[in-house]
């Protein structure tokens, strides 16, 4: 079953990376569904969410201390405690590798970036596997949410 009807010219595909990339800016969970609505390859789907998130996380891991702490109040110090008690519990339990890959796709990548650099010692590797958690969870969404559309496709012709 072909996904798509007609080619795409280059000025498509170019409006849906930019659409799919700055949603992805926002969360992993608003570019899968972009990418998906706006009928796009799923590997550009999952690359430019992955890229986008990316993008965030590097953001914030070298803005300065002023703007982390205008971010901390600005989402909301209760809803970050909240979720800090949740990464502590993951950092003991899995340790910083365990956190990176988990964390990344369950509590978002900018509160994982804003608590783990309070929590965690070693940053570095911290990023490294939030860094890959991305990928594996922009790869792993964009493969559900495909396969879940075509089946729903499937089912209903």
């Amino acid at each position: 079953m072909t996904r798509f009807t007609n080619p795409l010219t280059m000025q498509e595909i170019l409006i849906q990376i930019g659409a799919i990339y700055l949603a992805g800016i926002t969360g992993l969970y608003k570019g899968v569904p972009v990418g998906i609505a706006l009928q796009a390859d799923p590997l550009i789907i999952a690359g430019f969410t992955a890229l986008g998130n990316i993008t965030t996380v590097f953001i914030l891991f070298f803005s300065g201390e002023s703007f982390k702490k205008w971010l901390f109040k600005k989402m909301g110090e209760k809803k970050l405690e909240g979720k800090k008690k949740k990464f502590t519990h993951l950092m003991d339990r899995y340790g910083t590798m365990g956190l990176g890959l988990i964390v990344s796709g369950t509590l978002g990548p900018i509160p994982a970036v804003l608590i783990g650099m309070a929590v965690v010692k070693d940053t570095r590797r911290l990023m490294i596997f939030l860094v890959i958690g991305i990928i594996l969870w922009s790869a792993g969404l964009t493969a559900v949410g495909v396969l879940g559309i075509d089946l729903i496709r499937q089912f209903f012709n």
